[in-house]
């Protein structure tokens, strides 16, 4: 949640739907529904809060069905063919990718991923260019998340030796006997609460290597709803 956003909940029936909320300079009222189910509503300075509530309270049907159409999660693909319309993934949000004419580079604005390139059928620099772009964003970004988390480790006294960060294959995290923690490039794809589920399971196997009580207890005291996170990552 960012520093301007504010969490706030409307009551639909028996259910009831929590967004965040962040006013702008914008003159309308805007909705949207992510991927990983989360709302977000953006309303003009000047909006009371009655009347935001009021609006997202008759939204609140659109956005159970924006939800519903997520809960099988499209995951990111494996094979890109790296033409505009396919579906990229960032932080846990899907955005469709748009190729332009231009000085290479890549810029995220709204619901898109604008690539440019000099030449938009050269697929072989548009794969090198994304590849860059998601692990510089992913190194900055899950070294940040690590940081969030690094009083773990000094207030139960846990060994550690550095962060390494790569592409892996198999596995989101890992850790060796030496104390170093390795996060998954990919991990960038996936929303940020599920980054912090694997980078505190990695900071409690530095001192519990096994998966047994000690290491839940450990893992519970400071992720309580850790399994709920655990089956957010594996959609994907």
């Amino acid at each position: 949640m960012r520093e301007d956003e504010q969490l706030h909940q409307v009551q639909y029936g028996s259910s009831t739907i929590d967004f965040l909320l962040r006013y702008s300079g914008r003159k309308t009222l805007g909705i949207n529904v992510y991927p990983d189910k989360s709302v977000k509503v953006t309303a003009p300075a000047n909006a009371h809060l009655e009347k935001v509530l009021s609006r997202v309270g008759k939204k609140a049907r659109w956005i159970q069905k924006q939800q519903r159409k997520f809960s099988v999660l499209e995951r990111p693909a494996k094979n890109l063919q790296y033409i505009s319309g396919e579906s990229l993934f960032y932080l846990g949000r899907r955005y469709r990718l748009r190729i332009l004419k231009g000085s290479s580079g890549i810029k995220i604005t709204g619901k898109f991923i604008y690539l440019a390139l000099e030449d938009k059928q050269d697929r072989r620099k548009a794969k090198k260019l994304l590849s860059e772009w998601y692990n510089q964003n992913a190194r900055k970004k899950l070294s940040e998340r690590f940081e969030r988390h690094r009083h773990i480790i000094e207030r139960e006294k846990i060994n550690f030796n550095s962060i390494i960060i790569r592409l892996m294959e198999k596995r989101w995290g890992s850790c060796t006997e030496r104390g170093n923690v390795i996060l998954n490039t990919e991990l960038i794809k996936v929303p940020v609460d599920c980054i912090d589920y694997v980078i505190i399971h990695e900071i409690c196997h530095l001192k519990f290597l096994r998966h047994n009580r000690k290491f839940y207890k450990l893992m519970a005291k400071y992720l309580p709803a850790w399994d709920k996170k655990k089956k957010k990552l594996e959609l994907y």
